[in-house]
């Protein structure tokens, strides 16, 4: 939890010296989705709520930090909140990234401290005038895809 602190911390510094008008080079995304393992069951359910804010670097770049809410059929007793950072390459009508993201399971019926260790995120994605559509991979660092979170997310962006 300190190193994504910190590594949070440190890349908000890079984007604030090196942005000057943030408020002309922000984004901002209400996305809904699912996630699947890798044999796309979908079995549990496991449907997301969140926002993206993208943040221009320049016209090519944006830091899009995220929080999304993952939860278990339309039980809100458990369910997961994971934020996480990624740097996306915007191209005209896509975008490309990866980044960082961690789990933790909050709820009223949830017991203990659960969460997960920081693990990669990559995404790929469309955008048009107001509608974003994004598909990614989420996997541990510690066995790099062989276990891996398949996801996909719809959001109206403004």
């Amino acid at each position: 939890m300190k190193k994504f602190t910190l590594l949070a911390l440190a890349v908000a510094s890079l984007f604030l010296a090196t942005a000057p008008n943030l408020s002309a080079q922000t984004e901002f995304a209400l996305e809904w989705g699912v996630i699947t393992d890798k044999s796309f069951s979908f079995k549990p359910f496991l449907w997301t709520a969140g926002l993206t804010l993208d943040f221009y670097l320049n016209p090519d770049f944006s830091l899009s930090p995220e929080v999304f809410m993952i939860v278990q059929n339309f039980d809100f007793g458990g369910f997961f909140l994971a934020p996480g950072i990624l740097l996306n390459y915007q191209g005209t009508d896509f975008f490309i990234g990866g980044g960082l993201t961690k789990w933790w399971l909050v709820g009223s019926e949830v017991e203990g401290a659960y969460s997960t260790d920081v693990a990669f995120k990559a995404n790929v994605g469309y955008k048009s005038a107001n509608i974003k559509l994004t598909v990614f991979a989420i996997t541990s660092f510690n066995e790099f895809f062989k276990e891996p979170v398949f996801g996909a997310t719809f959001a109206l962006w403004f």
